[in-house]
């Protein structure tokens, strides 16, 4: 039920509603003027307290940005003054103060690229074989600058040490017929730089830093005529260098081991130094001769005196016209027409041989070296070298490896987990692994392989050895198979392999290229770049590393 407002309450109610809403529509400017002037003072008391406090905000801020930039600008100084250590550490120790500074101080502005770094100063020493580079400058600051900071000041230091300490080298180069003329004086040329540059950059006050070893290869690898007599060369192949121990397989008849040296020596001639590939698996292991194996001796090379008479049996019942082109001897006999029986008589090693050859055909080349500090003795051997026969890479691969071994039969190489020693060897040829394939009962020239009916080439399978039956490309292939394995052996043994193949069409060779330890360390050049390429590798030999 609904109750009448008294007429007094309404009027009153009326009139304070009234006076609220002229109070709310009132406008400013009609407030009395203590309250206005209250309001602008307190507004500018905001202004100059959000001002005030905006400055350490700003500071604080241009904090940031300028540690930013000096952090960044600190980075580029560090990257410049290891770039310029390294370069500043193939310097020769002789190397005035003043030359030494004035040269860094040009590599680290070359390497600089920063602009914000001011007031650059550079400390340099060079000592011990180490380089020791000491960089300062200044980054000009921004906001900072209003709490009187114009620069924030950034150092950066490197120590660089050559980082791989004594440093043996093994030069296993091509010395095959076919690297005649431009090649082989490009090479000599490019060797000798390469080993006055590994000179030069090796510790002059260390007389070890630096050892290298030179091994021309052809078809066999010529180790030297003294050593004749080491108790790691057997002058008879056992009968272990045989498939099945079958000394059907030497090379003489009777199945009698036969001393290499005493036929030389009844024929008046000197073993010319060459040795032969020991059978797998040793023809791809550094592993020294032991007693109870026969068959990791090494053998002298020994090319028998091949048939006198062109007409000879070979199985078929018409006569086969052949020709033996290492026939220097008599045979002694004109009671068979078999070449086997011709080939392999011992009795005809009797008197001097003619010009048919001789039992050193095919050991041609220059000698190798072995580790030596000697540099004028491994440039001498280089500029000697002569070109000469086929290739065969396993052999002076395997006896680039040797010169390295702490093994027998040189035992120079320091041991293998000598933290102090690097090893590497750099492998060059002109062209594919050769066995040839020749018309004669043979079926190849002999070689440190000797002939391929021996069965002394591994195939690709590891397994089977390759006979009279296989194709010059199966035996390239086999050979190639036998140097692959051999790169991985040397490499787990921690030697670091670079392959330089030169002058050569087609497509790269994939087991040169996988033998190198990585794929930057094969070449694929004209022979014209062969100064560039073994400057490349002096520089990756010599490689530095930053100490801290």
């Amino acid at each position: 039920m609904m109750h009448a407002r008294p007429p007094e309450l309404r009027r009153r109610g009326g009139r304070v509603a009234g006076a609220i809403l002229r109070m709310r529509t009132r406008p400013l400017s009609r407030l009395p003027s203590t309250a206005t002037g209250a309001l602008r003072d307190r507004s500018g008391s905001v202004a100059t307290i959000f001002a005030v406090a905006m400055v350490p905000v700003l500071i604080a801020a241009g904090v940031g940005i300028d540690i930013a930039r000096a952090t960044s600008s600190r980075t580029a100084l560090q990257d410049a003054i290891d770039a310029t250590a390294l370069a500043v550490a193939h310097l020769p120790a002789s190397t005035s103060q003043d030359d030494l500074e004035a040269k860094a101080l040009l590599w680290l502005n070359a390497n600089l690229n920063n602009s914000a770094l001011q007031n650059v100063q550079l400390d340099a020493a060079l000592t011990n074989g180490e380089a020791v580079l000491t960089a300062t400058a200044a980054v000009p600051t921004t906001l900072t600058a209003i709490a009187g900071f114009p620069t924030v000041p950034v150092k950066a230091a490197s120590t660089v040490k050559w980082g791989l300490g004594h440093v043996e080298v093994a030069l296993v180069l091509d010395n095959t017929g076919s690297m005649s003329g431009t090649k082989l004086s490009r090479l000599k040329a490019a060797a000798a730089d390469l080993v006055t540059a590994l000179s030069d950059s090796t510790d002059s006050n260390d007389p070890n830093a630096l050892k290298i070893s030179v091994v021309p290869f052809a078809a066999a690898v010529k180790v030297g005529s003294t050593y004749r007599g080491q108790t790691w060369l057997k002058g008879a192949a056992p009968k272990q260098y045989f498939e099945d121990n079958d000394l059907r397989n030497d090379l003489f008849n009777q199945k009698k081991q036969q001393n290499r040296f005493t036929l030389m020596d009844q024929i008046n001639t000197a073993w010319g130094g060459c040795v032969e590939s020991r059978p797998a698996p040793y023809d791809i292991d550094d592993t020294g001769p032991i007693s109870s194996k026969p068959q990791s001796y090494f053998v002298p090379y020994f090319a028998p005196d091949e048939p006198d008479n062109n007409t000879i049996e070979s199985g078929s019942w018409w006569p086969q016209y052949f020709t033996f082109p290492n026939n220097y001897l008599s045979d002694g006999t004109t009671g068979t027409n078999n070449w086997e029986d011709r080939q392999g008589r011992k009795q005809k090693y009797t008197g001097a041989p003619g010009n048919g050859g001789g039992p050193n055909k095919g050991c041609d080349m220059q000698s190798l070296v072995r580790l030596t500090t000697n540099m004028t003795t491994v440039k001498d051997k280089i500029a000697a070298m002569n070109a000469t026969g086929n290739t065969n890479i396993p052999i002076g691969l395997m006896w680039g490896w040797h010169t390295l071994s702490p093994n027998q039969p040189f035992a120079d190489g320091a041991a293998y987990d000598d933290p102090d020693t690097k090893k590497f060897v750099v492998l060059l040829t002109d062209g594919d692994n050769v066995n040839d394939a020749t018309n004669n009962s043979n079926r190849s020239s002999y070689s440190a392989l000797g002939y391929i009916w021996q069965k002394r080439l591994m195939g690709t399978d590891g397994v089977t050895p390759l006979d009279e039956n296989s194709s010059a490309s199966q035996r390239t292939a086999a050979m190639d198979a036998r140097m692959l394995a051999a790169c991985t052996n040397m490499k787990a043994k921690g030697v670091t392999v670079y392959t330089v193949r030169i002058d050569l069409s087609g497509s790269a060779s994939t087991a040169l290229r996988e033998c190198a330890t990585t794929p930057d360390m094969y070449y694929d050049i004209d022979s014209s770049g062969l100064g560039a390429a073994f400057s490349n590798i002096a520089g990756s030999i010599g490689r530095l590393r930053i100490a801290n």
